[in-house]
């Protein structure tokens, strides 16, 4: 049995966490959500660099093996002997033209060929998908409808598009939104190819527990975790 540790800003990361729960039954999650330092993807990019490194030294004092589930903390960290969390964007390059990609500012700075996708701005989605859910887990609920205000006119002239890469965890909470908005299309996050670099590390045992431990850099948020998180399962 290995201890999966999970780094990410926030609640973003639990959209990770669910899968890799579901996956790798046997193995225990560490999850250090850096709530300090939310949200990575407006912040400058050397600053950036450094929470990030000491976010991951962190994780591993308490993990066997580390995940980056956080589109922004990948795609800047030189770290390659953690597993990231990245936009497929060349699995969908045949697909571009009709692809939408959604990712954070400083995601899309990094990004060094977005192979033709279109890219819609939604500098401030994640920090507003962070505050509705702090609102919504209270009511037993993930819906982030209060969004289709803000979702609307970003992506209306993007419809029509038949694929989105969702290029930052937190969006993923949104994909109901996002879908009223484009109609219906097929969604692309990277968790595939994180599911599949973690099973060269560690074995999964379907039949037995897993549990997950939370730790954060600020404010201890466990119940809402705990809370959001059950929902995912249950979804």
């Amino acid at each position: 049995m290995a201890v999966i540790g999970i780094y990410d800003s926030g609640i973003g990361g639990l959209t990770s966490a669910k899968i890799i729960l579901e996956r790798f039954g046997g193995n225990d999650v560490y999850y250090l959500a850096d709530n300090l330092n939310h949200p990575f993807g407006t912040k400058d990019e050397d600053a950036l660099k450094d929470i990030v490194f000491e976010g991951i030294k962190r994780v591993r004092a308490h993990s066997d093996t580390v995940v980056i589930a956080c589109n922004t903390a990948s795609s800047i960290t030189e770290d390659n002997d953690v597993i990231k969390l990245l936009p497929p964007i060349e699995q969908n390059a045949q697909d571009a033209d009709s692809t939408l990609l959604m990712a954070t500012v400083r995601t899309l700075g990094k990004i060094q060929n977005t192979g033709g996708c279109k890219v819609a701005e939604t500098a401030e989605l994640a920090t507003l998908i962070e505050v509705q859910a702090g609102l919504n887990y209270l009511k037993n609920s993930l819906d982030m409808s209060e969004l289709l205000p803000y979702l609307a006119p970003r992506l209306h002239k993007f419809k029509g598009v038949k694929k989105v890469i969702l290029g930052c965890s937190h969006y993923l909470f949104c994909k109901p939104q996002i879908t009223k908005c484009l109609g219906n299309v097929e969604f692309c996050d990277g968790n595939e190819r994180l599911c599949a670099s973690l099973a060269e590390r560690v074995q999964s045992r379907p039949d037995m527990p897993a549990k997950i431990t939370f730790d954060f850099t600020a404010l201890n948020e466990s119940k809402k975790y705990n809370a959001i998180l059950k929902m995912l399962l249950n979804n």
